[in-house]
């Protein structure tokens, strides 16, 4: 008996930790990418969506992500990513900065987006970025900012980031550096992929 309580604490000793019981699995779909310990007594949980301006999925996001900060008012911080693909061009990548330095961020991501499904017009070249900053009374910014290696670094970062963390998918969402989540691992669509965020935040919130 006391040979097989030995062996027993032995192999105790050798089982990994990550923080979370045995019976507190996270709920939802995703990709575990990082440390599950991280993942422990959050307050706030950090979403980091790497997106394209040519996705359809993306652009459905605009509004069904809206839905997670109306349910966890407060403990959500979004943060975005812009990224680009083949033949695109940054140029939209690096008015989303210019245009969040200007807090208009969020109406001149939805105008880039209205503008490409709506009207069917490359926003990937700089003279219709162009006319649309014009609209929005950031059109100097927006020709000097183009210029900028600031800005040109912080896309250049961002697509880095997005092939180190083998982003080939988009939106895809990273939890806190920890899990990723995408529209095919969540079931194929943006509404179904709402869904699973808001299971997994949901449970992060409560651990």
């Amino acid at each position: 008996m006391r040979t097989l309580f030995a062996l027993l604490m032995m192999l105790t000793l050798f089982i990994p930790q990550t923080g979370f019981a045995e019976d507190s699995t996270i709920k939802g779909k995703y990709k575990v990418i990082g440390d599950l310990a991280k993942l422990k007594g959050l307050k706030q949980v950090e979403i980091e969506e790497y997106f394209n301006y040519s996705c359809g999925h993306c652009y459905k996001f605009l509004e069904t992500s809206e839905k997670l900060h109306k349910q966890f008012k407060g403990k959500v911080f979004h943060k975005k990513v812009p990224i680009y693909w083949g033949n695109q061009t940054p140029y939209p990548a690096m008015a989303y900065y210019i245009a969040d330095q200007h807090g208009i961020e969020k109406k001149f991501t939805r105008e880039l987006f209205d503008t490409n499904f709506l009207m069917e017009i490359n926003i990937f070249q700089p003279r219709v970025i162009k006319l649309l900053s014009r609209d929005h009374g950031i059109e100097k910014e927006i020709t000097s900012g183009m210029q900028s290696p600031e800005i040109k670094q912080k896309v250049d970062q961002g697509m880095a980031k997005a092939k180190q963390l083998e982003i080939n998918e988009t939106p895809t969402v990273i939890i806190n550096g920890v899990l990723k989540v995408t529209p095919s691992i969540s079931g194929g669509s943006v509404e179904l992929m709402t869904d699973n965020l808001a299971v997994i935040l949901e449970d992060l919130l409560k651990q």
